[in-house]
């Protein structure tokens, strides 16, 4: 099991969205009396065995630690995490705990994979967790060489204001098509099983640029899952998340996603194109996003739900 001093960073001005999605956006939290914010990000790191010349993990590990450090969000969803990138950055960032697993890949070993969530832990605690696969047998990894992807989620409790958000982090598959497809239902087959009313966060990396994508995925999650981006207040950034360690370049190809459902309102999302000014931290840029959570007058951590058994933190 797998157990922000600023630099310099170039971010475009706010496009802002159109009435529509903004009502769309604003439209839990209006009903609610009362929101707190919570900061999310998706961050898919590359792997630390990626042929990558200059952009070896040793010489940007530090730089994937500083990004995340100085957005400090709440909760950052990874791709492409091995063993070692997890434990470098349990140990540079003592404000965060962890959750998640290795999906299996070559037995666990060498070029394999976790898409484990860090929290900061004085903020936020995880009450249930757990992982499942993208497969026909979603609580083992598929059999053979190359088992299926994963998906790490948790149900955290905001400490002071009692609310509590499910977390769903994954990466889904290369191949495009049925495959994405079905991942996707699934995801959402969990979150339907949630409580009614419960917010939830989906971050990772979809393999699929948003614009094409947008017609399955608005199948597969019936509307209950929105794009950040789309809905946001406000946006920052290229609309552009792979970049091959490359500046922005001016095209539209956004794989790396922060879905919202439930009373959950999304005040600005960003691209984050953030440089030591010698590299990128990765061959993909971060999202971060402001969200608005609704607060409940509970300040007890409901009962558990149907969605699985926890896991181990750190």
């Amino acid at each position: 099991m797998l157990g922000a001093g600023a630099l310099a960073w170039v971010v475009c001005g706010p496009i802002l969205a159109d009435e529509a999605a903004l009502d769309a956006s604003l439209h839990v939290a209006a009903a609610s009396t009362e929101t707190i914010p919570v900061s999310v990000m998706t961050f898919n790191i590359r792997t630390s065995l990626g042929r990558d010349g200059d952009n070896i993990w040793p010489n940007r590990k530090a730089l994937v630690a500083e990004t995340i450090r100085h957005y400090s969000p709440q909760v950052v969803g990874l791709q492409e995490a091995l063993g070692e990138q997890v434990q470098y950055l349990d140990e540079a960032l003592p404000a965060y705990r962890w959750l998640g697993v290795d999906r299996g890949l070559n037995g666990g070993t060498g070029l394999s994979e976790a898409t484990p969530i860090f929290y900061r832990y004085r903020e936020l605690s995880p009450i249930e967790s757990g992982n499942f696969w993208l497969s026909a047998t979603p609580t083992l990894p598929t059999p053979g060489r190359r088992p299926s992807r994963i998906v790490t989620w948790a149900r955290f409790y905001h400490q002071e204001s009692g609310a509590e958000v499910y977390v769903f982090n994954t990466h889904l598959t290369i191949r495009r098509g049925e495959r994405q497809v079905a991942s996707m239902k699934q995801i959402v087959g969990r979150i339907n099983a949630l409580p009614e009313g419960s917010a939830a966060i989906v971050t990772g990396d979809f393999n699929s640029r948003a614009e094409v994508a947008q017609t399955w995925r608005e199948a597969t999650t019936g509307g209950q899952l929105a794009d950040a981006w789309t809905i946001a207040s406000e946006r920052l950034g290229p609309a552009v998340t792979w970049s091959g360690f490359r500046p922005p370049r001016e095209v539209e190809n956004r794989i790396d996603w922060i879905l919202v459902g439930g009373p959950v309102a999304v005040q600005s999302v960003e691209t984050v194109v953030y440089t030591d000014g010698q590299r990128y931290p990765s061959d993909h840029f971060p999202v971060y996003a402001r969200l608005a959570l609704a607060v409940t007058n509970n300040h007890q951590p409901t009962e558990s739900s149907a969605v699985g058994r926890p896991s181990s933190s750190r």
